[in-house]
């Protein structure tokens, strides 16, 4: 099986539907920032022993980046996109930063540790570099304010993980 076209090697590329836009179109952009925290996110599960329920839980959000990458592929899905997954995965979120952090104050650190403390930083950067191309692509491409706010506590549920993991 091939899996080049050639048909983006002018520079475009294929949104869902067949729509062609040029390789540095905010939709194709915020996707390519989404699928290497994706990308992230598998290397950190990789180190995770099987049956773990945080490896678990991670890959729920891993199924969840890939459901947010093709709503940006095609925008005018938002109808059939499953908020109430998505609302549900952000309350959970929530209470493992409550229950994490109590009532620590917030603090920098410098990102580190563990090899998983790093990744995780690592990972939690780069979901702050998709939640910034977000709200760029949000200025034309309206999303619902649900996959913003989880975007938003993805990083902060990944900052708690890896200040935990030191």
């Amino acid at each position: 099986m091939k899996i080049y076209t050639k048909r983006g090697d002018g520079g475009e590329t294929s949104l869902r539907q067949g729509v062609r836009v040029p390789k540095d179109d905010i939709r194709i952009e915020t996707n390519g920032q989404i699928d290497e925290l994706n990308s992230l996110l598998g290397i950190i599960t990789s180190m995770m022993e099987d049956g773990d329920e945080g490896k678990t839980f991670i890959q729920s959000i891993q199924k969840q980046l890939m459901a947010i990458m093709a709503l940006i592929a095609n925008t005018k899905s938002q109808e059939t996109f499953d908020l109430a997954a998505i609302m549900t995965l952000t309350k959970k979120l929530e209470i493992f930063i409550d229950t994490t952090s109590g009532s620590t104050p917030f603090t920098f650190v410098i990102p580190g540790g563990s090899r998983m403390a790093a990744f995780l930083h690592y990972a939690r950067s780069k979901a702050r570099t998709c939640e910034r191309r977000m709200w760029t692509l949000q200025r034309e491409y309206p999303l619902n304010e649900a996959v913003m706010k989880f975007m938003n506590r993805l990083s902060d549920y990944l900052f708690m993980l890896a200040i935990c993991d030191r």
